[in-house]
């Protein structure tokens, strides 16, 4: 009787190729699976950017369409910037997001705060900040010019 004979080309894969093999796969994964967190994460930077940008821009008009108060009696609460804004979802209340971090008069050369002011000059300079909900969290920052036309 005789034995077959393998052909010299048909040796099969060893354990050692076979790990490797499946070491090159694993790292390929994970490498894949940290570029979709990385782009998961920019896209939530990217829409809490475009959220905060329409609420900062909705909460302007509304600063600018307030009745002007005078600079001596006025103070950050003067001009409520929620009222009329547009708000996307999860964002309420809008006032824990949105509001007036300073009002400061012009005395003439540059902006002052009001109670420095011995006079009201006709012109405010409104700081309104919009901080968007959840994590991670994005700050945008607006000044409007208000003027008294009387």
């Amino acid at each position: 009787m005789k034995r077959a004979q393998r052909a010299t080309g048909d040796l099969g894969e060893t354990l050692v190729e076979l790990l490797i093999t499946v070491a090159i796969l694993g790292v390929s994964f994970v490498a894949l699976l940290a570029g979709l967190a990385t782009a998961i994460r920019s896209t939530a930077n990217h829409r809490g950017q475009a959220n905060a940008d329409v609420v900062i821009v909705s909460a302007a008009d509304a600063v600018k369409s307030r009745t002007y108060v005078a600079c001596t009696s006025t103070s950050t609460p003067s001009y409520n910037p929620t009222t009329g804004v547009a708000v996307p979802a999860g964002w309420s209340p809008l006032s824990s997001y949105v509001t007036v971090t300073g009002v400061q008069g012009w005395n003439g050369t540059s902006w002052s705060p009001c109670s420095a002011l011995p006079v009201d000059t006709k012109l405010q300079l409104v700081t309104v900040r919009v901080v968007t909900p959840g994590i991670p969290s994005t700050t945008e920052t607006i000044d409007v010019v208000k003027r008294n036309p009387a």
